[in-house]
């Protein structure tokens, strides 16, 4: 399900100055993009399009929701594909309405995790009510080594729903804490951090963001632009108008099967037929042509990390 769920319209940041352009080998007016496949794990459905997008198609990048019963899956993929860019989508929520999981770490242990049926809260706001910075800082660390567990080396960590970006501010620390210490790029936008300073400027004036990797932009579709534009439509205009910098695009790839149709009933959105739309998409020659026509370069979250190890890469 998309990254921004809480009313907040961060769809597009045109802005190119976090210098990670120059960072990275390229010109400052190069436009560089991350094609970013959410929610691998979540179903076998999920899990065999994402592969396929991204050993076949354009998608570039992907990350793993550990709670779910398909992530061991993509343990095997990895070994197999040891090269695909891999990161850990941080779940603390499950907004499905007929498939149910609980927290990786001990429920005992993040009782404010779960509800009365001893699932995950289906959003955001319900876990900023109920679970305390230490059960969620306990839940992310057990999702980050179960994922190493699997032979995953996590190239980044993002936020599912973007319960870390938006709920209580503890856990945006927690978040870029944990980031650090593993050694790998949290992503983070300048909206991101401007919205938490409007939100929380106590706890962002104590931000040390000196070795923060910052991109440019995130997008991703919304429910209006998927009504309105299509999957298509919303992408082509998308990748006609991207603004320099780098910017990671999310979507969502799964095929629209029995399997995924039954995990995403009653939501008229994030659904099945949106993931094959994204699916076909960016598996398709319109979007190879747009992204060359464009003179779009991608790149992954792998690169973006080796920033953390080294000063410089020679240009490109």
């Amino acid at each position: 399900m998309a990254l921004f769920s809480l009313g907040l319209d961060l769809t597009v940041f045109a802005q190119s100055a976090t210098g990670l352009n120059e960072r990275l080998g390229f010109n400052p007016t190069d436009k560089l993009l991350i094609i970013h496949a959410d929610d691998i794990g979540l179903s076998h459905s999920e899990n065999r399009a994402t592969l396929k997008a991204m050993t076949e198609g354009l998608v570039n990048s992907t990350s793993i929701m550990m709670p779910c019963a398909w992530a061991t899956e993509v343990g095997t993929y990895i070994q197999n594909h040891p090269n695909l860019d891999v990161g850990v989508h941080l779940t603390l929520t499950n907004e499905w309405f007929n498939y149910k999981w609980g927290p990786v770490a001990s429920k005992s242990n993040v009782p404010g995790l779960v509800d009365e049926e001893g699932f995950m809260f289906a959003d955001c706001a319900s876990v900023a009510r109920h679970a305390t910075p230490e059960e969620v800082e306990a839940e992310l660390r057990a999702q980050i080594d179960a994922a190493i567990k699997l032979g995953i080396k996590p190239t980044h960590l993002d936020s599912h729903m973007g319960c870390l970006f938006f709920g209580r501010p503890e856990y945006f620390m927690s978040y870029l804490k944990l980031g650090r210490e593993y050694g790998i790029p949290s992503m983070v936008s300048p909206q991101i951090l401007d919205v938490f300073k409007q939100l929380h400027p106590d706890y962002f004036n104590k931000l040390d963001l000196s070795k923060q990797l910052i991109i440019d932009q995130i997008s991703i579709a919304t429910p209006e632009e998927y009504d309105e534009k299509g999957m298509e439509g919303f992408y082509s205009e998308l990748l006609e108008n991207l603004n320099p910098g780098v910017t990671a695009l999310l979507i969502h790839v799964a095929y629209d099967d029995p399997e995924m149709q039954a995990i995403t009933v009653n939501h008229p959105h994030w659904h099945a037929a949106w993931r094959q739309a994204d699916f076909d998409f960016f598996t398709s020659d319109k979007a190879r042509k747009l992204i060359l026509d464009n003179e779009i370069k991608l790149i992954t979250w792998r690169e973006i990390g080796s920033l953390l190890e080294q000063k410089s890469i020679p240009k490109k």
